[in-house]
Parts: C-alpha cells; structure tokens; sequence
C-alpha cells in the first residue's frame, strides 16, 4: 500500500452516518480547486497556519492535489517580508514568483501581515525591474469590513484581488461538523462580537438548503436565541430578494435541531474527560482531527500493549501527526469508551496479536497469508498504543487521580475550604495557570460565583503567582461571568440544578453489576458492566447539556422540567417552522403532540471483552418525509428514526459527542440518530486559553501541549 493510499484510508468516507456529509467536502473541495484555477500559471500558496488542518480534511493527498493544479510552493503565513530567506529557501523563489494566493481567516491580524507582504512585494518587483506579481486574497468564511479597511488604509487595494472563500463547515466524521472557530466562544461571551453567531446562522441555513428545512427547534440560552432570530430573518430576506422560497423544496432529513449555547453548561468542559478520546485530547491536544505522537523504536512487529502503555522509555522516538477518526476500525471502537476499558480491550487486542505472532513458525502457507493480510489491523492497533503511551503516562500520576476526585467533590458541593486548598497547593508548586484557572472557573460555576473572601485571595494569589501581565486574563474570565463574588440570593442554585437534572448518579445505579472500579484503575480490575445511564461517560457526571438533550427527546419539551431550566442561563424556545399561505416564513410555538416512540433493537455495553459482531448499517434511510406545513403533516410522519441536529454554540467536547452517541445506542427507550453541528471542538485548556490575553508573552507555556 502507497503512503498515498495509507493517507486517503484516514479520512472519514462521511457515507455511512445519518446524513450523507459527503456533500459537504466535495463541495469544499470543488471550492478549493476553482479559487486555486482562478490564476492561471504555477503559484504560490501562503496559508494561514489554522486553515491548513481544515483544508487537509478536503483531500487525502492535498499537497498532490494543489501541485496538479500549478502550486509550486506551499508556505504558511508569517509576519516576514515576501523576500525573507525563510520564504525563498528552496530553488523556487517566492519573490520572484509572478502568481501569489493567499488563503487566510478574516482577522484584522492577518490582514495586516498580508498587507505589509503586499507592499514589500511590489517594492522588490520594482527594484529588480521585473513584472508586478499578481495577488489574489481569500478570506475565510467571508471578506468583513475590518479587514477591507485594513488593506485600503495600508493603500494595497490596487495590487490585489479581494475575494471569499466560503470553508464555512468542515465535516470532522460522519456524525460531527464543525465550524472550526477556535475562539467563537471567547469572542461572544467576553467581547460582544456575535460574528460567530452570524456564521452558525448562514451554516444552519445552508445546511437546510441542503437536507431540507428543519421542520422543529427548540433552544437554550441568549446565543442559541440570537442564532433563531437570524436564520428567520435569513430565510426572510432570501424570500424578499427572490433567491429563494420560504418552503425548502426538499423534503427534510432532519427532524428537529436542540441549539445549545456553551454558556448554560460550562461544567462539562472545565471535568477532566476520561472517555478514550477524551483523554486523548486532554493530555496530547487533538486539533482538526489529527493528534501529534511520539512513535516508539520497535524490536518486533507486535510488542506487548500493557508494557507498551505503562514504559517510560521515550529514546529514539520520532514525531508524527495522524488523523485520528472511524476510518480506523479499532479507533472507532475504543473512542467512546471509558479509558479504563478501552485499555483493558487494547490490550485484550494485543495479546492476541503477539499470541498469533509467536505462532508463525507453526502454520502452513495459506494460514501465512491469511496472517499477512491482517497485518494492516496489527499497523492500526500498534499505532494507538503509540497514541496511548502519553495518556497513560498521565493516568498513572498521582496529581491526575486528585484532580479528578477534586472536581467531583466540588460538583457535589463539599467543602468549598478543601477546594480552595486544594487551589492552593497547586499555586504553591507553580502548578500551569491554565489548570489553576481551569479549577477555579468550575469552582466558580458550582456555587454561583466565589464569596469576597476566596475572590481576593485567588486573585491577588495568582497575580503573585504568574504575573501582574494576567491582570488581562482575569479581567476576560470577570466580563464573562466566570470569576465573580457570589450574590447572596444565589446560594444553593446549583444544588437544586444537580438534582433537577440528576448530574450525579451512583455507580451502584449506573451498572447492571457492581464493579471494583475506582477511578482510572489499572486495565483487569474491572468487571463487565452494561451501564444504563449517560453519567458513566463521566465515572457517574452527567452532563448538563446532555440531559437537557434527553429531556427535550424523552418528555417532547423541556416544560416538565420547571423552574429547573430558569437556573440555566437564557431563557428557551421550541418553534415550528412553515410558510403560510403566502409561502413566506413563518414560525410558531410548539404546542406538543402525541408522538409514539419508536422501538429498536440492541442495548449497547461498556465490556471489556471485544465485541466480535459487525457493526449495524447507519446509511441515510432511502424513504423521503414529506415538508410539513402544520404539526398535523409532524404527526401523522412516518415513524422512523428520527435524525437530530444537536448544535452547540461556543463548542463541544469530545465526551459530550460520545455521550450523544451512548443515548443513540440505548435503541430499547430511544430511537434518534444525532448530528452534531459545533463551533469547534473544545476542552476545559482550549477554553481557558483563549481568555489569556497573547500579550502576557507567556501563551506558548500557559497552554502546555494543547
């Protein structure tokens, strides 16, 4: 097999989950091709460093697809002049190619370098008497007015072409799409800056365009408020400028869409996640898809996973990046688990690999080639021990097991003392500032902000700590309401939260049968168990949103919740979207129908044992619901699976996805098949790291290996 067709093979095929994704990177990926066949002639190509993942999610082999179409040199871009040695390294020289083609995220920032490589580029064309080179200028998602600003200001405008590169979604697997906005929820909830909002709006519209108009939203919270009010208006205006008609002609293949802003549940991504893949990007950073790891030297094909996981050894390591999705059938299988059992099936896997190895000498040739032929399966499941090595690293330490006892404690409202002990040890030993303030933000949210007390001193202490620079910092986490003195009529909210939603469970009443799990224990020492519930995603958490998910599924609405949901932030909305008789948009309340459940089959397990059986069909069903005009054509559908849009605005985590998938599965109460629609993915790091500010100069270290 070519590293070509190694490439291509990680990539998710986007066929087989409920709606058919495909669309959508073709789509991009024809996007892409015309903008680089816009300028004739071989090119240069200078990305913004957070576009390159989001574009190798287009094609297998991208650096082969822009070559066949005249790319001769693929840079990144830098805040370095056009005839920089960095950039003219290699016998084609940037500087003196006549064709340059920037694609790059539409910040002010980028605008600037842009701008200034512009002008040295002209400067250098001129001094050496040569043609002027041509420019050409992709913004993504779309051109805004800060950055044409920029460029007019910086008198560029006329020695270059300004246009959009609308990569408004990028499908990450076959059930997640992802807006790949990084800093979407920093920007709405400490800044005011609702382009975010805009841009999920435009991706909820297109994505009705595509599968049908949306025949039910419900929704939580101001940005989930604001995004409805926009794509209404949007469909509006499309009617009003005859683009377009307030009834989509094409029957829906999403039933209802849950929009949920980030805001109501911050809990959930400042938990450490302790799902395979959770951990994963917790501890190595999984970003666009991919996750960087350190390949070990190996004596033999197969080596032991348990020695694998548990060695320290790290000489002779090399570095690599690898997509990390379905396409890979032992990933997909381990990914939603809980670590410890993911580990215990790894290493089930690969005994049985080393046991068959040890066997070779013994077997005739059509058992070698049978042998043979399972070799890539052995590659794959060498691979994850190399990308498990790291996590396991961390599990084993001490300081992991009391962060994750700490975090329990404080959802469950123990002593805030010992919390804030606790805080302070870790400010003690110079622990990450992003841990601290990580910790101290969920501390924050589980009582309703901090007394004055624990407010002053975990401020003065941390600017002791870490630097006054994080004035800055700590300013971002108090205008989003992260870091506050607690109000006196606000004590207690929490707790009646936990228990309205029931966010923690026993574990006890989690299993079928009780299990010597404590913690992250060592792979063997638990038994099977069948869990029954979401919270064992989060060794007995349940995730606010999560909930709010399955009670929006379970009761129709979210109204048998009471005065619980009015402790979340935002208020909430369940609409019906039509046309009336003038087929202009309209919507209206839910009113709440009598729908009967539908019934399926298999009940999944958290076993340690492999499962053996193959996995079931999840194709787009072939039958085509027709558009509803009422909530009678709602009732009186076909009753099949219904296919949810869950969108979560601000970002998701990869637990709060696995969890999507576990109420997926428990087939025997639900029938939902879901879909997820993000900003982007986030961790409690990657959220904290947005709110410390670049000009403390310490952003490189604050972030550690996310």
């Amino acid at each position: 097999m070519t590293s070509k067709q190694t490439r291509k093979f990680q990539l998710p095929a986007l066929l087989s989950g409920p709606l058919p994704l495909i669309s959508l990177r073709e789509q991009a990926r024809r996007g892409l091709i015309d903008l680089i066949d816009s300028t004739r002639g071989t090119k240069a190509l200078i990305l913004d460093p957070n576009m390159s993942g989001s574009l190798s999610l287009l094609d297998a082999s991208l650096p082969e697809l822009l070559t066949e179409h005249g790319v001769v040199k693929l840079l990144h871009l830098e805040a370095k002049p056009l005839d920089d040695p960095v950039y003219n390294a290699s016998d084609v020289k940037l500087a003196e190619l006549r064709n340059v083609i920037y694609i790059a995220r539409s910040t002010v920032e980028n605008a600037q370098i842009i701008a200034a490589q512009i002008k040295t580029g002209v400067l250098y064309s001129k001094s050496k008497k040569q043609g002027v080179q041509d420019f050409s200028v992709f913004l993504v998602p779309r051109k805004t007015i800060a950055c044409t600003r920029v460029f007019e200001e910086e008198g560029v405008m006329g020695d270059m072409t300004l246009n959009d590169f609308s990569l408004d979604m990028v499908a990450l697997e076959d059930d997640v799409i992802s807006l790949e906005l990084e800093m979407a929820f920093k920007d709405c909830v400490a800044d005011g800056d609702s382009s975010t909002l805009y841009l999920m709006a435009k991706a909820l519209t297109k994505l009705q365009a595509m599968f049908g108009l949306i025949p039910r939203i419900q929704g939580k919270g101001p940005a989930a408020i604001a995004v409805r009010d926009m794509c209404i208006r949007m469909r509006r205006e499309a009617v009003s400028m005859g683009t377009g008609s307030g009834q989509l002609s094409l029957a829906p293949l999403i039933s209802r869409a849950i929009l949920i802003d980030r805001e109501v549940d911050i809990v959930t991504p400042m938990m450490t996640q302790t799902t395979f893949e959770g951990l994963v990007d917790e501890v190595s950073g999984i970003r666009h898809g991919s996750v960087l790891w350190k390949q070990r030297d190996k004596q033999q094909p197969v080596s032991s996973t348990s020695e694998s996981i548990s060695s320290k050894e790290t000489s002779r390591n090399t570095i690599g990046s690898t997509l990390l999705n379905s396409s890979d059938p032992f990933y997909k299988e381990f990914r939603d688990l809980p670590y410890h059992v993911a580990v215990q099936r790894l290493q089930f896997y690969a005994r049985d690999a080393r046991r068959e190895y040890a066997e070779l000498g013994s077997k005739d040739l059509s058992e070698l080639k049978t042998f043979v032929k399972g070799l890539p399966k052995v590659l794959m499941l060498d691979r994850l021990t190399d990308i498990a090595t790291p996590v396991a690293e961390e599990v084993k330490q001490s300081e992991f097991h009391e962060r994750l006892k700490q975090e329990f404690d404080i959802v469950e409202g123990f002593d805030t003392e010992a919390s804030v002990a606790y805080l302070e040890g870790l400010l003690g030993r110079g622990a990450d500032i992003v841990d601290v303030l990580r910790m101290v933000v969920l501390l924050n949210e589980c009582h309703q902000g901090l007394s004055k007390k624990h407010f002053d001193f975990l401020r003065h202490d941390i600017l002791q700590s870490y630097g006054h620079e994080h004035l800055l910092t700590l300013s971002a986490l108090e205008r989003a309401g992260f870091l506050r003195v607690a109000a006196a009529a606000g004590k207690g909210t929490f707790k009646e939260l936990r228990k309205g939603l029931r966010l923690t469970v026993p574990e006890e009443v989690n299993n079928d049968s009780k299990s010597n799990n404590e913690g992250l224990v060592a792979a063997g020492s638990m038994k099977d168990s069948n869990p029954t519930d979401v919270s064992a995603i989060y060794r007995g958490y349940a995730p606010i949103t999560i909930r709010l998910v399955e009670q929006a599924l379970q009761a129709q609405s979210w109204s048998a919740l009471g005065e619980v949901m009015s402790l979340l932030p935002g208020s909430q909305f369940d609409i019906v979207q039509t046309v009336d008789a003038s087929n202009l948009p309209v919507e209206y309340p839910f009113k709440g129908l009598n729908v009967q459940r539908p019934q399926a089959t298999v009940v999944p397990t958290f076993s340690s044992k492999p499962q053996r059986t193959a996995a079931s069909g999840t194709g787009v069903d072939g039958k085509m619901r027709s558009s509803p005009q009422s909530e009678d054509a709602l009732e009186h559908a076909p009753r099949q699976p219904e296919v949810v849009l869950v969108v979560f605005i601000g970002g998701v985590t990869y637990s709060e996805i696995s969890a999507l998938r576990f109420v997926s599965s428990q087939s025997s109460e639900n029938n939902y098949r879901f879909v997820v629609l993000t900003t982007g993915i986030v961790n409690g790091r990657s959220l904290i790291k947005t709110f410390i500010d670049p000009t403390t100069g310490n952003v490189a270290s604050c972030v550690g290996l996310h």
